[in-house]
């Protein structure tokens, strides 16, 4: 039997056994109305949703019970990635902090403990967005300058110029530099280091990798350098932040 039979075998036995016994799925208008207020980071409308019944039972997405729920909840977070990303945050940005709490769900041991971060995640995603519409209402961000960002992001491992950027995006070097300091108040070579230092304490706190292989990791093209920008942002030596903000780290982080 082929598989596409298969799976339409097992589609008309779900359908009837669903039927029998009066049982429905859970509400596509709900999960609509969800991913709606995460799109428009709507807090007080994500709250009436969690606190409203589902008006139906989720799928089961595997025999395992606990991997079942597991797997409804990534595939939730699937969808409230893109709805962030409709909402107006960066792709990337939003895919890590999928990937995030996918891990997160993927460790935990019990449903109940997957229910609380499905709750909180629909919160995590919503406040994303409403926190960057709060900030672009302060200042109306230029596309040129989000994109600008989102390079940046990605190439965060890499020695980056405004050169660079500025070609990537088809735009004099200039005018990306004096638009870009213009809307954030900082030049793009300091915005980069800033960016730069901010992941590198991030790496010393969580990760197992030594100085070295940090600095060589964001691109520096010395360990002086890399030590020296470092102190200059946190006024602390790079063994040092280590030493006070170091946590214990997870043998599987790999």
């Amino acid at each position: 039997m082929s598989n596409k039979v298969e799976i339409q075998n097992e589609i008309e036995k779900l359908k009837f056994v669903r039927q029998e016994n009066n049982i429905l799925h859970n509400s596509y208008w709900r999960e609509k109305r969800e991913l709606e207020c995460i799109r428009s980071g709507n807090l007080e409308g994500i709250e009436n949703c969690i606190k409203e019944p589902f008006g139906g039972k989720p799928g089961r997405l595997s025999q395992n019970s606990l991997r079942s729920e597991k797997n409804v909840a990534i595939c939730a977070m699937a969808i409230y990635t893109r709805a962030a990303i409709d909402g107006g945050i960066l792709p990337e940005e939003a895919f890590a902090a999928g990937d995030s709490w996918a891990i997160l769900i993927d460790e935990a041991e019990n449903i109940e403990e997957i229910k609380l971060y499905a709750c909180e995640m629909a919160r995590f995603f919503t406040k994303m967005v409403l926190d960057k519409r709060l900030i672009t209402e302060v200042s109306t961000v230029n596309k040129l300058v989000e994109q600008c960002k989102d390079i940046i992001f990605k190439h965060m491992h890499e020695k980056i110029t405004v050169q660079y950027i500025a070609k990537l995006l088809f735009v004099n070097p200039d005018y990306l530099s004096n638009l870009f300091h213009k809307e954030e108040g900082i030049t793009i070579t300091r915005y980069i280091l800033k960016e730069k230092i901010e992941r590198a304490k991030n790496l010393l706190m969580y990760s197992p990798y030594d100085c070295k292989s940090i600095g060589n990791y964001l691109g520096f093209s010395t360990q002086s350098h890399f030590g020296r920008v470092f102190k200059e942002y946190t006024k602390l030596t790079l063994l040092e932040y280590r030493k006070k903000y170091g946590k214990e780290v997870n043998p599987n982080w790999f």
